[in-house]
């Protein structure tokens, strides 16, 4: 056994020294068989591997895509009117032509005509107003007042419930009373309307209602009686005053020149003799 791997081993540096020793015909008897020391080449092709399905969809279909609109928000338009529809979960936003104006409020009490108005802290302040525009309805208003001297502006009420015609009161005296740490100030203030789903600083927008600052009002703070006996009248005086003093001394003077010249008059024509 050992002779014969020995002679396969002679037969294998034998064939490589000399390509013609590959011949059958010279091949020499004493040695193997070739068959026995060559190994013939597999021409059997191999299988390739094949893609899968699940990557040949991917291929096919280019890269994945992660949708994190979780909120579900689309949006459907209208080519006619120009207007279209966004809807984000329970949120709706529909956009109007943007040619169309904003929506306003009008002032009803008081009316435009009635001038400034001043009131009193302690009484009751009632306005009135309704809305031009709207093409889309807020559902909740917040009215505030805002006062540029103090620089501070108060809340009078928040998501008051939308109406065609606006209307609330307010106790000045009560308000006035729950405000210690910021009163009040006799000062000019200004009466801010807006959708309670925006702010004062809203931009306005085609269809919606504007924030509101177009009324402009007083507050003054009554002050307690004085008793009669001790009020003093700054610009009241038993005396004459210096311009007194001249206005009648002027009117004399006058008067004397006036008889003197009427007595001269009157004498030279002689009417007296």
């Amino acid at each position: 056994m050992r002779v014969t791997r020995s002679m396969g081993q002679l037969a294998v540096a034998v064939l490589s020294l000399s390509p013609a020793v590959s011949a059958f015909a010279s091949w020499p008897k004493f040695l193997p068989a070739l068959n026995t020391l060559v190994v013939r080449q597999d021409s059997t092709p191999s299988p390739s591997p094949s893609p899968t399905g699940s990557s040949t969809s991917a291929s096919a279909s280019g890269p994945q895509q992660t949708n994190y609109n979780t909120g579900g928000r689309t949006a459907t338009g209208t080519g006619a009117t120009g207007n279209s529809t966004k809807t984000g979960g329970s949120a709706k936003h529909t956009l109007f032509n943007p040619q169309d104006p904003a929506g306003n409020v009008v002032m009803l009490t008081p009316a435009i005509t009635d001038g400034t108005q001043l009131y009193k802290i302690k009484d009751y302040v009632t306005w009135g107003w309704n809305y031009t525009n709207l093409q889309a309805t807020p559902t909740a208003v917040d009215v505030k007042i805002s006062c540029s001297a103090a620089r501070q502006t108060w809340t009078l009420t928040q998501n008051m419930t939308f109406a065609t015609n606006g209307a609330y009161t307010w106790d000045t005296e009560a308000f006035q009373s729950a405000n210690v740490a910021s009163p009040l100030p006799v000062e000019q203030y200004t009466l801010l309307i807006h959708d309670s789903d925006g702010a004062v600083t809203s931009t306005p927008e085609a269809g919606y209602l504007a924030p509101f600052s177009g009324f402009i009002f007083g507050l003054y703070s009554p002050r307690a009686p004085t008793p009669l006996d001790d009020f003093v009248c700054a610009t009241c005086s038993g005396a004459m005053s210096d311009m007194e003093r001249r206005v009648l001394g002027g009117a004399v003077a006058m008067s004397i020149i006036t008889v003197l010249s009427f007595t001269w008059f009157v004498a030279g024509f002689g009417a007296f003799v």
